[in-house]
């Protein structure tokens, strides 16, 4: 996701509009995180990729989430430790 989001970053930067091109493509990730994880899963997710900026590879050191004293979803790892111990992967019986 990261990297899709860089290359359409890049596009835009040189005054290619793909908005509309990557719509299907972006869609389709936001299905295929819909199967893997939970609403509130989904929820950690997209605040971890865009109010944290994951997404654009430089995350806000400011912004940071707490469960009681600990602090929760500071990277990749902890946020998927997170998801993981809240059960917010969906699984298959």
């Amino acid at each position: 996701m990261v990297s899709h989001y860089k290359l359409k970053n890049q596009l835009y930067k040189l005054k290619i509009d793909v908005l509309d091109s990557f719509e299907s493509q972006d869609s389709l990730i936001e299905l295929l995180w819909g199967n893997i994880l939970t609403p509130e899963g989904m929820d950690w997710l997209s605040w971890f990729l865009y109010e944290k900026d994951a997404i654009s590879g430089k995350l806000k050191k400011d912004l940071n989430a707490w469960d009681g004293s600990k602090e929760i979803c500071k990277d990749v790892k902890s946020l998927y430790e997170y998801l993981l111990k809240s059960n917010y992967f969906i699984t298959i019986k």
